[in-house]
Formats: structure tokens, C-alpha cells, sequence
């Protein structure tokens, strides 16, 4: 079965990037329509994706948030009538070899399959390894369904049900309150695809530690409030 979908990839101030990942994409992917959200980026990022064929780039004007462009994508790629969208950073710390593997999953028709990665000191930072596990285990309780890695972005969105006026969330944490509100669903159905773990020196994280830890614990508390 030929799976209808497209490739979402948020990006901000990733120039070094953005090319190689589109390259990889095309050799693994064919010519899957691809859309780049440019977050405000103050580099050539969007420029450089929109030299190649098969790639719509939409700018942001203004960092506003990578869950803004996240969702941003979705509401593209669902009014497109695409029935999947494979969300990918662009900071290569997403294989993109690994993309046969997330659309076998799609032809089964999960609703959301994410990157599994091996978190361990070995992997990843050790302060990556401690919010990760704390995340992923208040996220499995608090919605009763297991997750092994609830921070990877490496995912495909099944659309069919997406609805953006039920998202708050612009920044990282739209990741985790997608998590929240459907992994409780009594049929929401979800796969886990193992990926490796990749970390490089050169590409610093956009994520603040503190900041974000804080951020996800108010919404983890806010969605006792949810109806």
C-alpha cells in the first residue's frame, strides 16, 4: 500500500544542515513533497532548502516557537490532504536512512510512530538522559500507556484527527502536550521505531534544560485540568 504523506521539517538557523538533510532525504525518500518551516532564522536556512525541487518553504517572519511551526506543518500538510506527516529535525540528529522504517509503520495505520532511541549516558548527555527518563515516566503514568522516549522528535502524525485548535503549546513542550492529551485515548494507537542516538558536538541544543524542565512540569499539572 502507497502511503499519502509528506515531510515536515521545522528549522531555525540550521544553514550548516538543511541542504545535506534534503539530499539524504531524496536518495532514502524519493521525491516526497517536502515543507520547511523556516522559524525566523537569521542564516540562510530557508533559502538554501527552497533551491531544491519538491521543497515549499514557508518563513515565520519571527522566531515564534518550534511547536508553532510544528503545528504550522500539520495544518499545511492536513489541508494538502496528505493522511501522514514525517516530522524531522534539521540538525541531522534524525537518521534520515531510518524513514523506510517509519513509513512500513505508517502503511499499518498508527496514528503517531516516534523514534525510539537508547538513552544512556553512553548516547546522549547525562542531563539529556535524567529529563528524558523523568518525562517519559510521568507521561506513561499520567496517561497509563508506555513511552520510552516521549523527547524524540523523529515522528509521523497521522492527520485524519488532528485538530490545531486544541494545541496551546508554541515552543518545544507542543511535543509533550501531544503526547498528553492522546496517549490516554482508548484507541489511539502508537509504534515505536528504533533509531540510534546522535548527538554532535558542533550543533548546540536550542533546548534550555531549566527552563524547559519548568515548562514541562506547569503543563504536566495543567493537564489534570484538561477536559
Amino acid at each position: 500500500m502507497k502511503v499519502n504523506c509528506c515531510i515536515v521539517i521545522p528549522c531555525y538557523n540550521t544553514e550548516k544542515t538543511i541542504g545535506t538533510l534534503i539530499e539524504k532525504i531524496r536518495k532514502v525518500a524519493g521525491e516526497i513533497p517536502i515543507f520547511v518551516i523556516d522559524d525566523g532564522s537569521t542564516d540562510d536556512s530557508g533559502k538554501i532548502a527552497k533551491k531544491f525541487d519538491g521543497v515549499s518553504v514557508i518563513f515565520n517572519g519571527i522566531n515564534k516557537g518550534k511547536g508553532f511551526s510544528l503545528r504550522k506543518g500539520l495544518m499545511l500538510a492536513q489541508k494538502a490532504r496528505y493522511d501522514y506527516a514525517l516530522v524531522i529535525d534539521s540538525d541531522l540528529q534524525h537518521p534520515p536512512e531510518y524513514l523506510p522504517d517509519f513509513i512500513l509503520e505508517m502503511e499499518k495505520g498508527f496514528e503517531l510512530i516516534i523514534g525510539k532511541r537508547d538513552i544512556s549516558p553512553k548516547r546522549m548527555p547525562l542531563h539529556r538522559v535524567l529529563s528524558n527518563t523523568i518525562t517519559s515516566f510521568l507521561i506513561s503514568l499520567r496517561t497509563g500507556r508506555r513511552i520510552h522516549d516521549s523527547q524524540c522528535g523523529f515522528r509521523a502524525y497521522k492527520l485524519g484527527r488532528f485538530k490545531n485548535r486544541l494545541y496551546k503549546e508554541n515552543g518545544f513542550q507542543f511535543e509533550t502536550e501531544y503526547l498528553l492529551r492522546n496517549l490516554g485515548r482508548k484507541n489511539f494507537t502508537i509504534c515505536e521505531v528504533p533509531i540510534p542516538t546522535l548527538y554532535f558536538r558542533d550543533i548546540s541544543s536550542k533546548i534550555s534544560i531549566i527552563g524547559d524542565t519548568l515548562r514541562f512540569i506547569m503543563l504536566f499539572f495543567r493537564s489534570y485540568l484538561w477536559v
